[in-house]
């Protein structure tokens, strides 16, 4: 386990050095659809008010994430190596989000 641990902050650096070096809107889009991501696997049948506030974290994360999905793929069209890393950063949940009633 410790060296898990290790080996996973030794790495740290450079998952967050090969970020940077993404355009900021790029960033941004990998960081909502991993908060996406994250909360659409969230479902908490027992505690209504924490119901509301995860459907209220994937509104707003998956939603952006989507739009910024749809945005970055046309402008980065011409751009092989970003498109692909967009692509890949769309998950389901980003893919079939759809606003909650």
């Amino acid at each position: 386990m410790k060296l898990v641990l290790a080996f996973v902050f030794a790495c740290l650096p450079m998952l967050v050095g090969a970020q940077e070096k993404l355009p900021k809107d790029v960033a941004k889009f990998i960081e909502h659809a991993q908060t996406c991501e994250h909360f659409a696997g969230e479902w908490d049948e027992n505690d209504k008010a924490r119901q509301r506030e995860i459907i209220a974290a994937v509104d707003d994360a998956c939603g952006q994430a989507q739009r910024q999905w749809k945005r970055l793929s046309a402008k980065y069209a011409g751009q092989p190596k970003l498109r692909k890393i967009i692509d890949e950063q769309a998950n389901d949940a980003v893919r079939s989000y759809r606003k909650s009633s």
